[in-house]
């Protein structure tokens, strides 16, 4: 991974990188978005919520441009290791209190209607690492590095 060697910041009290996983697929802009969001919500993102590693989350929907059928999905992390380290007990706490539904159960239906409309359109999804450069982020409004070139009188005001 010499990208990610490449990009590490000299100063190591500084902001540092941060590991940004993006994943984009495409589905339709009607008809079965509800379906679609209501599954992912109660099954899918719940594994993001609730993982102490993922520092930020996203789910887009394209509302302007080429292609108005692209969902993006962003999620960041520490560091590449925090990526892959799962979620762990939040999770399985949450879907132990939240199983899903089986054959015959209120719900079934929904649940099996939203589940393959996912598997069918999250399917083609597109995978991208990036590696974000935080001196120079903006987050939530705050600027986490600096603005252009840090002082270098040592005076930290």
């Amino acid at each position: 991974m010499p990208q990610i060697a490449l990009a590490q910041d000299d100063d190591d009290d500084g902001p540092g990188i941060r590991t940004v996983h993006v994943i984009s697929f495409e589905l339709p802009p009607l008809g079965s978005r509800g379906p679609f969001f209501r599954f992912m919500r109660d099954r899918v993102e719940p594994n993001i919520q609730l993982n102490p590693h993922v520092i930020n989350s996203r789910v887009m929907t394209h509302i302007y441009g080429s292609n108005a059928s692209e969902i993006v999905l962003v999620r960041e992390y520490a560091s590449w290791e925090d990526m892959g380290a799962g979620c762990g007990q939040p999770c399985r706490d949450y879907f132990e209190a939240n199983p899903a539904p089986e054959e015959g159960d209120d719900g079934y239906d929904d649940f099996v209607e939203g589940r393959d409309l996912f598997n069918k359109y999250f399917s083609n999804h597109r995978d991208e690492i990036y590696n974000a450069f935080m001196p120079v982020a903006k987050v939530e409004g705050e600027i986490v590095g600096t603005v252009g070139r840090p002082d270098d009188d040592g005076d930290d005001d």
